[in-house]
C-alpha cells in the first residue's frame, strides 16, 4: 500500500465534504420543473429546474432559478411541495434567531421568485402534505425535545436552548398533527388525541391514514398499527395490525381504499392494501422491498411503486400481475433516504434523485410510458464537474455461498484493477434491515468505503441475511439469530475474496456503524479472522440497551434478542461478555450526545476490552455527535484515526507463497455504469430498461438502529 494512504484518505473525505447532495426531486403537476432540495456544506437549499422540451409537450418552462437569498433568508429549506398551479412551491423554511430555530411554512412564487409565509410551525416538521385541491396543508410536526430515531441522527428536536433540567415524562415529545388554510393561514390541531403519528397519507378533506401509536418514543414505532384518521374529530380507527413495521402510506383519491409497506425495522416490504369501508386487507402479490407508494388515480386500485433490487432499485406498476417497468444498479433517493418517485399530474412524467457508482447524485428526469420510457434525464449539475478524487475508484458486484447455503450479495470497491491480493477492509452497514445500494460514494461506516478503496484497500460492502433487497424472507432472516448466521454470511465473505485471490486474509479488518458495529464487535471478540475491528456508535450492550435506547424495548423485541422474561439471551448476545477469539485490536468512535445508541454502549466495550487485556483497544467519544455524524471535521479526525489504526495493525507480515485465484464467478461482477466502464469523459450513461428488458437487480426511514 501506498505510503500516502492518510493523505489519500483525507483528500477523498474532503471531497465528500463538498458533495451536494439532492435530497429529493419534485415535479410539478405539469411536467415543465423540478423542485430539488439540495443539502450542501453548511446548509439545505432549493433549486429549481427546468424539464427538457424533448420529455414534455407545452409550452416554455419558467426559468431555473435558486430560492432567494440575503441577509434576512433562511438558513436551511426543504419538503418542497408544488400547488396545482404549477407557480407556487410550498416548502418548509428554518432561520436561527436569537431565542432559537423558528420553523415556518412558505410559498414561493417560482416565477417573480417572492416568498410570503404561510405560517409558523409548531415544531420540528417531519412531513408536509397538500390536498389535492391546493387550498389546505397538512404539517406533521415534532415537539420540541421529541426523540429522533436513528436515520435522522438519534439527537432530540431542538428548536432552543436545551433545557435545564431536562424533563421525560409520558406524552412529552409527541409528533402530531396540523391543518393549515393556505389562503389565510389558520391553523388548527389535527392529529388523533394521546396517539403519535409517525408517517401520514392524505388527499384533502378530513380523512387521512397513518400510522400510530401511543408511546412517544420511537421505540414506539416498531408496534405502530395503520389507523384511519378523522381530521375533524381527531379520531383513529385501526385499519390493520401488522406482523412487522409500516411505512410510506397511501391513499387514494376517492379517500376509500389505502396502501401500507408492511416490513421490518428501517421499513422496505410488501404493500398492504386496505378498503377503508369494509376493513378488509390484501398484501400485493410480486412485490417485495417497496419503499414508496401512490395511487394511480387512472386506473383504480393499482398502485405505483419504487423501491430496492439487490444492489439496486426498481420501480413499478401494480396491475395484474405487477409490473417492474425498470430496474438497475443504481439508488433512486427520496426524502427518507429511500427509492422515491414523484409522477407529474398525468403520470406521464417521473423524477427522482440518481446516484450511481462513476456518477455524483443529481435529479432526474424520466418519460413512463412511449419508446424512450424510463431512460433518466439529469436536470441539475450541483457536483458538475465531478471530484477527480473519486475518478479511479471501481465498484463490483460480488456474491457468494453463506455455510447453509445462503446466496450473500454485496460490492466491492477498489482503485484500479486487482491483480495481487489486497489487505480487505469489510465495513458492515448498520439496520439490519439497511443495505449498501450501488451509489457514487457510500456514506454509512464514517463515508470511508471510497477514501479506504482509493487508498488502496479491497473494501467489501456485504448485505448479509437481516439487509433490504432480497425480499422479506431475506430480511427477516436474522430474527432471533442477531449476530449468529448474519455473521457467518460476512465472514464467508473474506473467505470467497481470498479464495479468488483477490484479498489478503491475514491482513483483513472489519468496521461497522449501528448494528454493523455490533457485528464488527461481535467478529472481534468471536473470531480470530481480523487483525484490526472498529466500531462506531454500536450497540454492545443488549441488556442495558432495552433500559437506556430511545428505541429499546422496540428494536430489541422485533429482533427476538430478549426481553424482561430472558435477560440471559439479551447478555448471551453482547459483544461485551462475548469470547472466544484470541483478541483483536479494537477502535470505537462514538457520539456523546447519540440517544440511540448512548455512549454508554462505548464506555461499557472500552472498559470490557480492556479488562480482558488481550488485545489494544482506544476509545474516541466526539461531542455533540448523534448516532450519525455531521461535523465535518469530526469526521475528518475520524477517519484520519481509523487510518492510523488499520495502517498499524495491517502492517505486512512476510511474504507468503501465493494464493491460486479460482477461476469462473468467484470473482467480482463489473456493474454497468461504473468507472471500469466509463466512456471517454468519464461520465457513463445509463442504459433505458423497458419492461420486457430490465436491467440486473441492483443513508432515512423511521426507527431503525444504523
Amino acid at each position: 500500500m501506498p505510503s500516502t494512504a492518510a493523505t489519500v484518505v483525507r483528500r477523498v473525505r474532503e471531497a465528500m465534504l463538498r458533495l451536494v447532495h439532492p435530497v429529493e426531486a419534485r415535479i410539478s403537476p405539469d411536467g415543465r420543473s423540478v423542485a430539488v432540495a439540495a443539502a450542501g456544506p453548511g446548509q439545505a437549499e432549493l433549486v429549481l429546474a427546468a424539464v427538457p422540451a424533448g420529455l414534455r409537450d407545452g409550452a416554455a418552462p419558467p426559468p431555473v432559478l435558486r430560492a432567494p437569498a440575503g441577509p434576512d433568508a433562511p438558513t436551511d429549506r426543504h419538503s418542497p411541495r408544488w400547488l396545482p398551479d404549477s407557480r407556487t412551491l410550498l416548502h418548509i423554511a428554518e432561520n436561527e434567531g436569537p431565542s432559537g430555530t423558528e420553523v415556518r411554512l412558505a410559498a414561493l412564487d417560482t416565477v417573480s421568485g417572492t416568498v410570503r409565509t404561510v405560517v409558523r410551525a409548531p415544531g420540528a416538521v417531519d412531513d408536509l402534505l397538500v390536498s389535492d385541491d391546493g387550498k389546505q396543508a397538512l404539517l406533521l410536526c415534532a415537539a420540541d425535545g421529541a426523540e429522533q430515531d436513528g436515520m435522522h441522527l438519534g439527537l432530540p428536536v431542538r428548536l432552543g436552548a436545551v433545557p435545564a433540567p431536562e424533563r421525560f415524562a409520558p406524552g412529552t415529545g409527541r409528533r402530531s398533527l396540523h391543518l393549515v388554510d393556505l389562503a389565510d393561514g389558520r391553523m388548527h390541531d389535527a392529529g388523533p388525541a394521546g396517539l403519535t403519528v409517525w408517517n401520514v397519507a392524505w388527499r384533502g378533506g378530513t380523512t387521512a391514514v397513518a400510522t400510530v401509536c401511543e408511546d412517544t418514543l420511537p421505540a414506539g414505532y416498531y408496534g405502530a398499527r395503520f389507523a384511519a384518521l378523522d381530521l375533524a374529530a381527531r379520531t383513529a380507527r385501526t385499519v390493520y395490525t401488522p406482523q412487522g413495521q409500516l411505512g410510506s402510506p397511501a391513499l387514494a383519491a376517492d379517500g376509500r381504499s389505502a396502501a401500507v409497506c408492511e416490513g421490518i425495522s428501517i421499513v422496505a416490504g410488501r404493500p398492504v392494501v386496505a378498503d377503508l369501508t369494509t376493513g378488509t386487507t390484501t398484501v400485493v402479490a410480486g412485490v417485495e422491498d417497496a419503499t414508496w407508494l401512490r395511487f394511480d388515480d387512472a386506473s383504480p386500485g393499482a398502485l405505483w411503486f419504487a423501491g430496492w433490487d439487490g444492489t439496486g432499485s426498481r420501480a413499478g406498476h401494480t396491475g395484474h400481475p405487477a409490473l417492474v417497468h425498470w430496474s438497475g444498479p443504481v439508488t433512486l433517493g427520496g426524502a427518507g433516504y429511500q427509492p422515491a418517485l414523484s409522477l407529474s399530474g398525468d403520470g406521464l412524467l417521473a423524477a427522482t434523485v440518481l446516484d450511481a457508482p462513476g456518477r455524483p447524485p443529481e435529479a432526474v428526469v424520466t418519460r413512463t410510458e412511449g419508446p424512450d420510457a424510463w431512460d433518466w434525464t439529469p436536470v441539475t449539475a450541483l457536483n458538475a464537474p465531478a471530484p477527480a478524487e473519486l475518478t479511479g475508484v471501481r465498484t463490483e458486484r460480488t456474491h457468494w455461498s453463506a455455510p447453509d447455503g445462503r446466496t450473500v450479495q454485496g460490492l466491492v470497491l477498489s482503485e484500479g484493477e486487482c491483480t495481487d491480493p489486497r489487505p480487505l477492509a469489510v465495513l458492515v452497514h448498520g439496520g439490519p434491515a439497511w443495505l449498501w445500494s450501488a451509489g457514487y460514494a457510500p456514506g454509512d461506516v464514517l463515508g470511508l468505503a471510497p477514501a479506504l478503496a482509493a487508498a488502496g484497500y479491497l473494501v467489501l460492502l456485504p448485505n448479509p441475511r437481516g439487509s433490504n433487497g432480497r425480499g422479506l424472507e431475506h430480511a427477516r432472516a436474522v430474527v432471533g439469530d442477531v449476530g449468529g448466521a448474519d455473521l457467518d454470511d460476512v465472514l464467508s465473505g473474506v473467505r470467497h475474496l481470498a479464495d479468488a485471490g483477490l484479498a489478503d486474509p491475514d491482513r483483513a479488518a472489519v468496521l461497522g456503524h449501528s448494528y454493523g458495529g455490533f457485528l464488527a464487535a461481535q467478529a472481534a471478540a468471536r473470531t480470530d479472522v481480523f487483525r484490526a475491528a472498529v466500531v462506531v456508535s454500536a450497540p454492545t450492550d443488549w441488556l442495558s440497551f432495552t433500559h437506556t435506547s430511545n428505541i429499546g424495548g422496540g428494536y430489541d423485541r422485533t429482533y427476538a434478542i430478549g426481553g424482561p422474561d430472558a435477560p440471559q439471551e439479551l447478555i448471551r448476545r453482547s459483544p461485551v461478555f462475548a469470547r472466544g477469539g484470541s483478541g483483536t485490536p479494537t477502535l470505537i468512535v462514538h457520539g456523546s450526545a447519540d440517544r440511540v445508541t448512548p455512549v454508554g454502549q462505548a464506555h461499557e466495550l472500552y472498559r470490557s476490552l480492556l479488562r480482558t487485556g488481550r488485545a489494544p483497544v482506544e476509545l474516541y467519544v466526539y461531542p455533540g455527535e448523534g448516532h450519525e455524524f455531521t461535523d465535518g471535521g469530526h469526521l475528518l479526525d475520524a477517519a484520519a484515526r481509523v487510518e492510523q489504526w488499520l495502517a498499524t495493525h495491517l502492517a505486512p507480515r512476510p511474504a507468503a507463497a501465493p494464493r491460486t485465484a479460482v477461476p469462473g464467478d468467484a470473482s467480482p461482477e463489473p456493474i454497468p455504469g461504473t468507472a471500469s466502464t466509463a466512456g471517454p469523459d468519464g461520465d457513463t450513461p445509463l442504459e433505458p430498461s423497458g419492461p420486457a428488458t430490465p436491467h440486473p437487480a441492483s443513508a432515512g426511514p423511521d426507527g431503525g438502529v444504523r
